[in-house]
């Protein structure tokens, strides 16, 4: 069972980061649409439709998760999306293609595909089903929702962090195989 503490601030958190996520897309369209592209997962001529649909679902399961927790639905598409992204780095991978840009921090944050990625978005795929759990059936205070949200920027600081490592060791790592 998990307390609805807990699962405000895992809704708030993978929210923000969706909404993030989305955000640098929708910066830049073009960018985004050519790093779709690269990965080589959907027919050329359904790029540009992909690039344009993720950051709207992004954002509607964003939306969703914070604005219906009672349902499974948000749940469930932003643990599709964590797999499709984790999938499409996988796929690529194992090609041998680790020049691919990830898309993940935006189309400027330079940061390559690589195994960590495809671990973060394992970590995020757990958290994500751990909202599947029932939730404590309690009354919620005021000082409940001040917890979450102490939670919820805990949660976004650590995992701020982890995307910052995961970046720093992939150009570092990136850096030492080429002359």
């Amino acid at each position: 069972m998990l307390d609805l503490v807990f699962d405000i601030a895992f809704r708030s958190a993978l929210a923000a980061i969706l909404i993030t996520a989305a955000w640098h897309k929708l910066r830049d369209p073009i960018g985004f649409w050519q790093i779709v592209a690269s990965y080589r997962i959907v027919p050329e001529a359904l790029t540009r439709y992909v690039a344009r649909l993720v950051p709207i679902v992004e954002i509607a399961t964003a939306v969703c998760l914070v604005a219906i927790p009672s349902t499974a639905m948000p749940v469930f598409a932003a643990a599709f999306l964590w797999l499709v992204y984790a999938g499409a780095i996988v796929v690529n991978l194992l090609r041998g293609q680790t020049d691919i840009e990830c898309g993940c921090g935006g189309v400027s944050a330079d940061q390559k595909i690589h195994w960590g990625l495809v671990v973060r978005n394992g970590v995020l795929l757990m958290g994500t089903l751990a909202l599947l759990l029932p939730t404590s059936a309690r009354a919620i205070t005021w000082f409940d929702y001040g917890t979450a949200g102490f939670a919820a920027l805990i949660l976004l600081s650590t995992y701020a962090t982890a995307e910052h490592l995961l970046r720093n060791a992939a150009l570092l790592d990136h850096e030492g195989t080429h002359p």
